[in-house]
């Protein structure tokens, strides 16, 4: 099946450097001209691990279309990868997806009775692919399922793995209300050789589905921070050794269940709202709502934590070393990260400096004058300017630079350094002091 796709954003890029790995001919397009350019010169727009080396091993199965005739008249399939962005009520907007079906319209009208697919990878809110994509297109004039078939088929990955992700699936999920989407399952079939799971459900489903799986995962990270709190106010009991034996059944299992900061990043976050502002006129209580609320406290509880620590290490002043600003490791996304949501916790109470680093981005002046940060470039100095350093997520190199500290007090909030082989003082989340 021959392919195409809109958006060659941090997730579209991927995606399509994914379907040229697996032999796919792939049209791309995308309205930001410095992205294109960096593109055609085999240089990826964004920090994520095997984008640079795909470019350079799979450019010649992609094509960089400036036409939208092209992208319906050469291809069978044509991917949506589009921001959706959280609107004030924290539904999600489908301003991008709509300008670029009208655009498509013009197109499609000119191919008619292709029973071309139209396949909307981007996260929407439930109903958006019958009520508004499919209908939108009939308004101008189009036939369903003889000009056009809309299919919902949104990818789960998280940014620094995301090519992986893609390569290594749970399962696919597909959303057709069309007999036809058993097309894409198909596609997807040969794509994976056959050696995959594929749940084809209608679009209400499939919508449903998706921000259901985030909002779960939301919920068991919750349910780890909550058992770690328990945990630090009782003598002898280690967190991590409870939440780890309790993945031990199978009803449950590991998978995001330990010791760690609030979620946070780009997904678990926005679709845990869509999912509480989806559901507010559908049933009494909110699940999503109530596992904010929670998560919004960590922040609060780690700086409780430091002002405990302040005062049995007896420090009239001291400097906080923030060890990581972004969500994760290989990625560059700062807002809203966990990291960023303490900052502003910290700056309520304490005036002294707080120093950053993270080896993945470098803040903007903005963001550090904002809160009156000293971002190091240098670990070592970073290490040398900081009293207190707090581990953000988890980083081989950052434990590596932790363990090799001396007479520093160490928070470590995902509970992974071994105290016995640094000089430093180490106090995890999770344990009680």
């Amino acid at each position: 099946m021959k392919n195409s796709v809109i958006g060659l954003g941090k997730l579209g890029l991927p995606f399509a450097l994914f379907l040229a790995s697996k032999n796919q001919n792939v049209i791309c397009w995308d309205s930001n001209e410095k992205i294109i350019n960096k593109i055609k010169k085999n240089i990826s727009p964004y920090i994520e691990p095997l984008t640079s080396e795909y470019l350079k091993k799979y450019n010649k199965r992609i094509v960089l279309e400036k036409n939208f005739d092209n992208l319906i008249k050469y291809s069978e399939i044509t991917h949506l990868v589009l921001p959706t962005p959280s609107l004030k009520d924290n539904s999600f907007s489908n301003k991008y997806l709509i300008e670029c079906l009208d655009q498509l319209s013009e197109s499609l009208l000119k191919y008619k009775n292709k029973s071309h697919i139209i396949n909307i990878t981007s996260t929407v809110m439930p109903g958006s692919c019958e009520n508004i994509f499919c209908n939108f297109l009939k308004s101008k004039g189009l036939k369903n399922e003889k000009d056009f078939i809309i299919t919902y088929n949104p990818h789960f990955i998280a940014q620094g793995t995301t090519i992986f992700n893609l390569e290594n699936p749970d399962f696919v999920l597909i959303g057709s209300d069309s007999k036809r989407g058993k097309k894409l399952a198909s596609f997807y079939k040969k794509i994976y050789k056959n050696d995959i799971k594929i749940s084809l459900l209608n679009t209400k489903e499939a919508e449903i589905t998706k921000i259901s799986i985030n909002s779960y995962i939301t919920t068991k990270i919750t349910f780890s921070n909550f058992i770690s709190e328990v945990c630090e106010n009782i003598k002898g009991v280690d967190a991590s050794i409870v939440l780890k034996t309790i993945g031990k059944d199978h009803r449950i299992g590991n998978s995001y269940l330990g010791v760690g900061t609030k979620y946070s990043g780009p997904c678990f976050p926005r679709d845990n709202k869509a999912l509480d502002y989806f559901i507010k006129d559908k049933v009494t209580n909110s699940l999503p709502k109530f596992i904010d609320r929670i998560n919004d406290s960590q922040s609060h509880r780690i700086t409780k934590r430091i002002k405990k620590i302040i005062l049995k290490e007896k420090l009239t002043k001291c400097s906080i070393g923030i060890l990581g600003l972004t969500y994760k490791e290989k990625t560059s996304i700062i807002k809203n990260s966990q990291s960023h949501d303490l900052i502003k916790e910290l700056r309520k109470q304490f005036k002294d400096n707080i120093n950053t680093y993270d080896d993945n981005v470098e803040p903007d002046s903005q963001f550090l004058e904002k809160y009156k940060l000293l971002h190091f470039k240098d670990v070592k100095q970073f290490i040398n300017k900081s009293k207190i350093l707090i581990l953000m997520y988890p980083s081989k190199h950052f434990i590596k630079f932790l363990i090799n500290t001396n007479k520093k007090i160490i928070i470590d909030c995902w509970s992974i350094i071994d105290e016995k082989k640094t000089s430093s003082s180490v106090y995890k989340l999770g344990q009680y002091f």
